[in-house]
């Protein structure tokens, strides 16, 4: 019920509270190749709502149109870059009821996964994801049905994978029906998930490993625990939980039972697996895409500051593992922060979005509070420095690191007169990026924070 409730409160609330804005789109022609050489990446990204890819790797290949109907939203590609996941819908709903899709756009071969899957985009961590090591994509559904003739007034929710075959999609369920199933992620190894069950009156939150075949054994617990500093509050589940490389931690947000709150803060932490200590680390929105290891597992990056929204109180902050656990703050005074993403090494820098701080109430219709954002790096020591740059009505967002290190690609925005954003490249050895695709849908998300990506990145390694 707890969870029902919270779904409903949520969408109350996005109608009635939300800052996210949609962008009208003008009459516009098709997207546009404007970097006709080769260059090392299949890209996936939305135009007019509408899936659209292009293949790098040939030259002066066009973008090719995959749909031509209703709304999609990119999951992304499996691991060898066969397959692409993404979810459709005929119209938007705010039951968020959507199909499951995986496409070959280059062999011309798609697959209908699922007709009912449940996404809750404003926080996203419940989205399908694909297994790190293999072409195996799992996800949740859920739906209320009937026990022994009698109603089920809490949702029941299946945990499913689709391994991809030559011919056709092998979909096996691994958990079915579960009550309080509330999140899950896969581990490092890529042959056990790892699932979170929120509190009920029964048990407290619970995590568990789950192996594919459906054997679930503990991995730790979490009893009766308050919301600090809201009285009366009680967190109530484990929620995208992230597992350092080498799976010696995991990183998580704690839920409270109140989607408002939820929409404003969430405690961050994390837990050293081999003696299972938690670890606080501070508060923030719980979005995935916000919250990253570094590949060696020595840092956490991740974005602390309470409010919904991403043009105020963000900041940068890191968790350091080879410094005795500690936390590390790499903000900047009058700044705000987001989408952090590692480069590649071990004595990896970590790249983000950086901007000037505006106010949460100002007028966001047209942008402009978002404007004067950028790509920063800051390298495994010293400051950060800042590697775009543009007029201020210009920002850069969901960068992408590129897999040999030498460079990265990310959206930009031109939010004073453009409807839709481009594609770039930018090598660390070079004063100016490269245009790649023009034409690819902005929007500013959830008050501000500029998810889910309009595009998706495949890299041959």
């Amino acid at each position: 019920m707890f969870k029902l409730f919270r779904v409903a409160l949520f969408f109350v609330l996005l109608v009635s509270l939300s800052f996210s804005v949609p962008v009208v789109f003008a009459a516009a022609s098709n997207p546009v190749r404007v970097h006709n050489g080769a260059f090392p990446a299949k890209i996936a990204f939305l135009h007019h709502n509408h899936l659209w890819f292009v293949d790098g790797y040939q030259p002066d290949a066009k973008p090719v149109q995959l749909t031509k109907s209703g709304l999609v939203q990119i999951i992304g590609w499996s691991p060898s870059g066969e397959w692409l996941a993404y979810t459709f819908e005929e119209q938007e709903s705010f039951e968020n009821i959507k199909e499951l899709w995986v496409t070959n756009p280059v062999k011309h071969r798609s697959y209908l996964i699922e007709k009912r899957v449940n996404i809750i985009n404003a926080h996203r961590s419940e989205l399908p994801a694909w297994s790190p090591t293999n072409d195996t994509l799992a996800y949740l559904t859920s739906y209320r049905g009937q026990k022994e003739m009698e109603l089920v007034s809490e949702d029941r929710t299946s945990l499913t994978i689709a391994r991809m075959q030559k011919e056709k999609p092998l979909i096996k369920t691994v958990l079915s029906a579960k009550e309080n199933l509330e999140d899950f992620t896969w581990e490092p190894d890529g042959n056990n998930l790892t699932v979170s069950y929120a509190a009920s009156e029964k048990r407290p939150m619970i995590v568990e490993r789950v192996t594919l075949d459906g054997q679930s054994s503990l991995l730790f617990s979490i009893e009766k625990e308050g919301v600090p500093g809201i009285e009366g509050m009680d967190q109530r589940s484990v929620v995208s939980m992230k597992w350092s490389p080498d799976g010696h931690y995991l990183a998580y947000f704690l839920h409270p039972n109140s989607g408002s709150t939820s929409a404003d803060s969430n405690t961050i932490e994390v837990i050293n697996m081999q003696n299972k200590r938690r670890i606080p680390l501070g508060t923030g929105l719980k979005y995935a895409e916000w919250f990253t290891w570094s590949p060696d597992s020595a840092k956490l990056a991740y974005i602390d500051g309470e409010g919904r929204d991403g043009n105020s109180n963000k900041r940068l902050t890191l968790f350091d593992v080879t410094a005795g656990e500690r936390i590390v703050h790499a903000d900047q005074k009058g700044q705000v922060d987001t989408h952090p993403a590692w480069l590649p090494g071990i004595s990896s820098s970590l790249l983000f979005t950086r901007g000037p701080a505006t106010d949460p109430l100002a007028e966001k219709n047209n942008g402009s509070v978002f404007k004067n954002r950028h790509i920063w790096m800051k390298p495994q020591h010293g400051n950060a420095k800042r590697l775009t740059s543009g007029p201020s009505t210009v920002s850069d967002y969901n960068v992408v690191p590129q897999i040999n290190g030498n460079g990265f690609m990310f959206l930009r925005l031109s939010l004073d007169k453009q409807a839709f954003g481009s594609i770039y490249y930018q090598s660390l050895s070079a004063s100016k990026p490269v245009e790649w695709i023009r034409g690819v849908d902005k929007d500013f998300g959830y008050y501000g924070n500029f998810l889910p990506p309009a595009f998706a990145v495949y890299q041959k390694k």
